[in-house]
């Protein structure tokens, strides 16, 4: 795959600089439309069609598929955040401290406008001793856990950090529960201790999404996590909406990003590489916002021979699903450790496996364990 002209029309669509669209021509629009939707930015794509419409005729087919999506986005999230409402208003009666993160934390502030920005679930950040009484004041609600019992979350683990709780009622919306932001089912050991999960609760600031008063994670953590997100093996970069996330929130926080703290604590919490990789090709696909300094601060001194592989492949517009394995393979140093990090990822806990395929542990057996070595080796094939 090489950067068709469908692909940077696209990318233009979903910057917040505009630019020259002179040179992007003899435009498919059924890969286009294809495409927006695939990178989960069609709502942005459509806010943007009175501005191409200018210099393209777009089919009218196209632009009624992207109206379609946009008043979708605005429907589904008018639903998602009238839930939250509900959720937010009984944890802070309750005086639970938790913060919403992700999509729902930037959807009414970054963006501006809750359809821009599509959502499937509702993550939210919750300190490890208060993880019980938020599981029953969810429960009040009609939401159970769908995954595993509270009374099996092993606070240690370098695997999944959430619990899942849905609510059999119709339209109701998926709530992550987290304690760490980093979520996983690949082992995390070379930088989830260094995470402070403190500092992200210190420094975290008040504002209101939903019309309810709730917690966020301050600017620069705010950066860091979405740069790990992005970056996640199932993740790698597959989807331009990871960029416009970080550009919006860029935008929207202005002089009140910190950069230097997010420098400090991205090499505090060992995330130099992902940070730096996120933030270079969000400057290098929709040029957002990132001061040279800051990436020349956090660049790493050396490349590994895969993570150069994966940095070429991302700039040729080669962002496959599990191709980030090779920079979290990296991230384990020395020959010992890279293997122990290979047979945790084919083998992890049976907890987690459980976990991840919803069921439970006394229902797991060896298929489960074959199951997940060839999803490993179907994707390390595929690359």
């Amino acid at each position: 795959m090489t950067w068709s002209s469908e692909d940077h029309l696209l990318l233009y669509c979903c910057r917040t600089k505009t630019g020259d669209l002179s040179e992007i021509s003899d435009i498919d629009w059924n890969d286009f439309l294809e495409e927006a939707r695939g990178e989960s930015v069609s709502p942005l794509v459509f806010l943007r069609l009175p501005e191409i419409a200018a210099h393209y005729n777009i089919p009218e087919y196209v632009t009624e598929d992207l109206k379609k999506d946009y008043y979708l986005s605005a429907t589904k999230n008018a639903l998602i955040f009238e839930e939250l409402k509900n959720v937010l208003g009984l944890l802070n009666q309750n005086k639970l401290q938790v913060i919403v993160m992700k999509g729902a934390a930037l959807a009414e502030t970054a963006y501006g406008n809750p359809a821009l920005r599509p959502m499937s679930d509702v993550d939210l950040l919750v300190k490890n001793e208060d993880i019980r009484k938020l599981d029953s004041l969810l429960k009040k609600l009609g939401y159970f856990p769908s995954d595993r019992s509270v009374d099996d979350v092993d606070f240690t683990s370098t695997y999944l950090t959430t619990l899942d709780y849905r609510n059999p009622a119709k339209n109701a919306p998926s709530f992550h529960i987290h304690w760490h932001f980093v979520n996983s089912t690949i082992p995390n050991e070379s930088y989830i201790g260094h995470i402070k999960m403190d500092d992200i609760w210190r420094d975290a600031v008040r504002t209101n999404i939903a019309d309810t008063k709730a917690w966020v994670m301050s600017p620069h953590h705010l950066i860091i996590h979405l740069s790990e997100h992005a970056l996640r093996v199932t993740h790698s970069l597959n989807k331009i909406s990871y960029f416009c996330d970080i550009d919006r929130a860029i935008n929207y926080y202005g002089k009140s990003l910190d950069w230097d703290l997010l420098v400090r604590d991205t090499i505090k919490f060992n995330l130099n590489k992902m940070v730096y990789t996120t933030l270079y090709f969000s400057h290098y696909f929709i040029k957002a916002n990132v001061p040279e300094e800051v990436l020349l601060k956090l660049k790493p001194k050396r490349f590994s021979i895969p993570e150069k592989f994966f940095m070429r492949k991302a700039a040729e517009n080669k962002r496959t699903p599990g191709l980030s394995y090779l920079i979290h393979l990296s991230m384990n140093k020395g020959l010992a450790k890279k293997m122990k990090f290979v047979g945790r990822t084919l083998f992890p806990p049976k907890a987690i496996l459980a976990q991840r395929s919803y069921v439970s542990e006394a229902d797991m057996n060896y298929r489960y364990y074959l199951n997940r070595i060839r999803e490993v080796l179907s994707r390390i094939f595929k690359l």
